[in-house]
C-alpha cells in the first residue's frame, strides 16, 4: 500500500474536525485575547498561523497549540503595567521569549522535569486560575464595569455593591449564552457546535433588537486580512525575560499534561521533548506574524479528537480555515456581544474550578498536598499568576522531599522459608548475638540520611549481635551513605557485633572503598547483588551464622 494513501482515506474526517475545530475556536480565540488584555485579531491570529504551524512540528498528533485559558489570564497581569499603545509590540516580543525559552527546554530535554510538579500544586494552580477567569468576565458580563483591582476578589465585591448599576440587558444576554451552551451539550447532534451556536444567536438577537450592549467592535475594529511579517522590538526583551521564562514553563506543563491524557493513534505517547521543541519554534515564527504566546490546550485536544481528528492535519486544517475566515469575513466579529463571549468565558472558568472529586481525594490523602494546594491556590488570587507558577514549582519540590524523607526508613526483613521474607518494622535495639536482616526502604539521597539512620537498630547495650543490610536498587546515594554506613558499622563492632551488607551494587563497592569505609566493613563483610533478588541476602545469612 503506498505511504501516502493512509493520508488521504483521512482528509475528509480531518477537515470536518478542522472546521469544527475552527469555527468553535473563533469565540473561544476571541475571548482568550479579552482575557489577556490584548485586541481580539490577536486572538484570532494565534488561532490561524500557531495552530496550522504546531501541527507541523509537535510531537502529537492531536496537540492543538493556541492561545489557551490558563496562558491567557498570565498573560493579562504582565501587560496590565504597559501603556495602552505599548501592548501589541509588547506582546510579540513576550511571544518570541516564550518561543526561545520553549525551544531550549526541548533541547535540553527538559521533559521530564515536570514530573516534579504535584497534581496537587497544579490543581490549585488551575483552579485558581479557573476563578480567575470568572472574577475577569464580571465587567463584560454585567455590563458594570469595576475599579482595576490588583486582587479581582475585590473586582467582585465592587461589583456587588453596586448591584443597581448593571445594565440587565447585558447580564441577560450572558445568561442566555451561558444557557444555550449547557443546553446544547445535552443534544448530540449539535453539540460539537455547543460553544458556537449560543454566540451566533446571541449576535443576532442583538441585532435584531438593537439592545444597549457592548460589541467587540466597540473595542476596536477587526481588519479583515492578515498580518504582513514584522519583526518584534528586541529593546524590550530584558524586561519580560523573566515572565516569559514563567510562561513557557507553565504552557509546556499544561503541553505535558494534554499529551499524556491523548494517545497516539497506536496507543503510545507522544515525545513532550518534541512538542516542546515544536510550540517554540511556532511561537517563534508566529512572533513575527502579530501572535500571543500558545501553548497546547486541553479542551482544544479534547475537542479536536471528539469531532473525528485522524492526523495531525486536522489541526492544520483548523488554522488554514481560521485564516480563510479572517481575510473573507474578519469585520462580521465586530458584531459580537461582550457579555455573550464573558458568558463563554464564565462557563470555562467554572468547569477548569470543577474537580470536586480530585480535591477531596488531596484533602483527604495527602496532608503535604493539601497545604500544597491551598497555598498555590491563595497564590494565584494575591499574586500575578505567571508568578504562581515558581510559588507552585517550589511547593511540588517542598513536598516531594518531605514526603520522599518520610517515607526513607528501615525495614526488619524476617525470614518465612521458601526464599521469602516478611517485612516488620525495624526493632529499636539489636538482641544479644541474634543476626538481624534489615532492609531500606525509599529513596537514599542527603535529604533522607538521616532519617534512615535514625530508623536503624541501636546496637547500645547488645553484644555479638550481627546486622544484615540489603542495599538493592541504591546505586548513585552519594558520598553521604558511604559515612553513614561507616558510623554505623563503627557502633556495632563497638559492641562486638558485626555489619554485613548484601544486596551491594558494584558502584556502591567502588564507592566504599574510594571513601575509606571499607576500614569499619571489611571486604568479606559485603555481598554482591546478583541478577537473582534476595540470593546475596542467604549468602550473608549463611556467612553470618559461621
Amino acid at each position: 500500500m503506498p505511504a501516502g494513501r493512509p493520508q488521504t482515506k483521512n482528509l475528509p474526517a480531518d477537515l470536518m474536525a478542522g472546521l469544527t475545530t475552527a469555527l468553535v475556536g473563533i469565540p473561544q480565540a476571541m475571548g482568550f485575547a479579552i482575557v489577556a488584555g490584548i485586541h481580539p485579531i490577536y486572538g484570532l491570529y494565534t488561532a490561524a498561523f500557531s495552530t496550522a504551524i504546531a501541527a507541523l512540528l509537535t510531537g502529537s498528533s492531536y496537540l492543538k497549540v493556541m492561545l489557551s485559558n490558563i496562558l491567557a489570564i498570565s498573560i493579562y497581569p504582565v501587560l496590565v503595567p504597559v501603556p495602552e499603545a505599548e501592548i501589541p509590540a509588547t506582546l510579540f516580543v513576550l511571544t518570541l521569549l516564550v518561543g526561545i525559552f520553549q525551544l531550549a527546554l526541548g533541547l535540553i530535554r527538559a521533559g521530564s522535569l515536570t514530573r516534579f510538579i504535584s497534581n496537587a500544586v497544579l490543581t490549585g494552580f488551575i483552579t485558581g486560575g479557573g476563578l480567575l477567569i470568572i472574577l475577569g468576565q464580571l465587567g463584560n458580563f454585567t455590563g458594570y464595569e469595576p475599579g482595576r483591582y490588583e486582587i479581582l476578589l475585590l473586582a467582585a465585591v465592587d461589583v456587588l455593591r453596586h448591584a443597581g448599576d448593571l445594565n440587565p440587558e447585558a447580564l441577560a444576554i450572558g445568561l442566555l449564552t451561558i444557557g444555550l451552551i449547557l443546553l446544547f451539550r445535552k443534544i448530540p447532534h449539535i453539540r460539537t457546535a455547543a460553544l458556537l451556536l449560543p454566540i451566533i444567536i446571541t449576535t443576532l438577537l442583538v441585532r435584531i433588537t438593537d439592545l444597549n450592549i457592548t460589541l467587540v467592535g466597540d473595542l476596536s475594529a477587526i481588519p479583515a486580512g492578515l498580518p504582513a511579517p514584522a519583526i518584534p522590538d528586541l529593546t524590550l526583551a530584558p524586561g519580560l525575560i523573566v515572565p516569559a521564562l514563567a510562561l513557557a514553563i507553565l504552557g509546556l506543563v499544561m503541553a505535558v499534561g494534554v499529551t499524556e491524557k491523548t494517545p497516539e493513534p497506536d496507543g503510545t505517547i507522544a515525545d513532550v521533548d518534541q512538542d516542546f521543541r515544536g510550540q517554540g519554534i511556532t511561537n517563534i515564527i508566529c512572533s513575527l506574524f502579530l501572535c500571543a504566546p500558545a501553548s497546547g490546550s486541553l479542551s482544544g485536544t479534547a475537542l479536536n479528537v471528539s469531532a473525528g481528528a485522524k492526523t495531525r492535519v486536522a489541526n492544520f486544517f483548523s488554522g488554514i480555515i481560521v485564516g480563510l475566515l479572517i481575510l473573507i469575513a474578519g469585520p462580521v466579529a465586530e458584531l459580537i456581544p461582550l457579555p455573550a463571549l464573558a458568558g463563554l468565558l464564565i462557563l470555562i472558568g467554572a468547569e477548569l474550578m470543577h474537580r470536586p472529586h480530585e480535591i477531596a481525594c488531596i484533602l483527604r490523602y495527602s496532608r503535604p498536598g493539601r497545604w500544597g494546594m491551598v497555598a498555590t491556590f491563595i497564590s494565584t488570587q494575591v499574586l500575578p499568576l505567571q508568578y504562581s507558577i515558581y510559588i507552585g514549582v517550589l511547593l511540588s519540590l517542598a513536598i516531594y522531599l518531605i514526603t520522599s524523607t518520610r517515607e526513607a526508613t528501615v525495614v526488619h526483613l524476617v525470614p518465612v522459608g521458601g526464599g521469602l521474607f516478611r517485612e516488620e518494622k525495624a526493632p529499636e535495639h539489636l538482641l544479644d548475638g541474634e543476626i538481624t536482616v534489615l532492609a531500606i526502604s525509599g529513596n537514599v539521597f542527603f535529604a533522607t540520611l538521616r532519617a534512615i539512620e535514625r530508623s536503624l537498630p541501636a546496637p547500645e547495650g547488645t553484644k555479638g549481635a550481627v546486622v544484615i543490610l540489603a542495599l538493592r536498587g541504591q546505586v548513585e546515594a552519594g558520598t553521604g551513605i558511604f559515612r553513614m554506613l561507616e558510623r554505623y558499622a563503627r557502633r556495632v563492632r563497638a559492641h562486638d557485633g558485626r555489619l554485613i551488607l548484601a544486596e551491594v551494587n558494584p558502584g556502591l563497592l567502588a564507592g566504599l572503598g574510594g571513601t575509606g569505609a571499607t576500614e569499619a566493613i571489611e571486604p568479606g563483610n559485603i555481598f554482591i547483588a546478583t541478577p537473582i533478588i534476595g540470593e546475596s541476602i542467604f549468602e550473608a545469612i549463611r556467612a553470618a551464622g559461621k
